[in-house]
C-alpha cells in the first residue's frame, strides 16, 4: 500500500514498517480530523511501542487542547507503563484537576518512570490553579500515603508544598464543596490566601541576633 493511499482508520499495527515521515503524517491527519474515531486512534498511538509515534500523538493531543482530557483519564489505570506515562504527562500539561485522584494512585506505581510522571503531573496541576484539588485529595488519604505523596510533591516544588500545608491545616478549605470545579480562583480559596498574605505583610520580622543586644556577648539591652 502506498503512503498517499494509507487509510487513517487502519489498525495501528499497520504502521510498524513505516518510516518517521509516515508516522508523522498519520498523526497529523488524525489531529486535523479531531473526531471521536481520530481521538481513539490517537490514544492507540500512545499504546504503540514506537517512542516517536507516542511523542507525536502527545503533541497532537496537547494542540487539540483540554477537551481531549476525558479520553486520557482511563489510560491512567490501564495499559503498558509508557502509555500510563504519556497519559499522566499530557493531563499534567493540561492542568486537568479531575486527574488528581488517578495520579495519586499512579504515583504508587512500581515503575519509577510512571510514578515520576504522576508526581510531575500533580505538581503541574498544582501550579495551574489546582492546589486546592491536590490539598483536598491528599487530606483524604491515610496518613502514611499522604506523607509519601506530599513529600514527593514538596521535593519538586517547595513553595507548592508550603501552600498545600497551609491549605490542609485550614478546616474550612478541606470541607469546601465543589470537587473538580473548585479551583485556586474560587472565592473560598482566595479568601484564605488573602488572609495569609496579610499576616505575612503585617507580622514584624524576627530580631537579628547579630544586631540585637541579646545576641552580643557581654552586652545588655538598655
Amino acid at each position: 500500500m502506498s503512503d498517499d493511499k494509507y487509510a487513517q482508520s487502519k489498525p495501528i499495527d499497520a504502521l510498524n514498517s513505516r518510516g518517521l515521515t509516515g508516522k508523522r503524517e498519520y498523526v497529523r491527519g488524525l489531529e486535523q480530523r479531531a473526531d471521536a474515531e481520530a481521538l481513539s486512534l490517537l490514544i492507540e498511538c500512545l499504546c504503540d511501542e514506537s517512542w516517536y509515534l507516542r511523542d507525536q500523538a502527545e503533541q497532537a493531543l496537547l494542540r487539540l487542547g483540554p477537551d481531549t482530557a476525558g479520553v486520557l483519564l482511563p489510560m491512567l489505570e490501564q495499559g503498558l507503563w509508557f502509555t500510563r506515562t504519556s497519559a499522566a504527562r499530557v493531563l499534567g500539561r493540561f492542568g486537568h484537576r479531575p486527574a488528581v485522584p488517578g495520579l495519586l494512585r499512579l504515583a504508587e506505581d512500581a515503575n519509577e518512570t510512571v510514578a515520576a510522571a504522576a508526581r510531575d503531573a500533580m505538581v503541574a496541576i498544582g501550579r495551574s490553579g489546582g492546589a486546592i484539588r491536590l490539598a483536598q485529595s491528599l487530606h483524604g488519604l491515610p496518613p502514611d500515603s499522604r506523607k509519601r505523596r506530599f513529600d514527593d510533591i514538596a521535593a519538586v516544588d517547595r513553595h507548592l508544598g508550603e501552600r498545600l500545608t497551609r491549605m490542609m491545616e485550614n478546616a474550612e478549605l478541606m470541607a469546601a464543596e465543589g470537587g473538580d470545579t473548585l479551583s485556586d480562583e474560587s472565592d473560598v480559596v482566595k479568601a484564605s490566601e488573602e488572609g495569609f498574605e496579610w499576616e505575612v505583610l503585617t507580622t514584624p520580622p524576627a530580631p537579628d541576633p547579630e544586631t540585637s543586644g541579646e545576641g552580643r556577648a557581654g552586652t545588655q539591652t538598655p
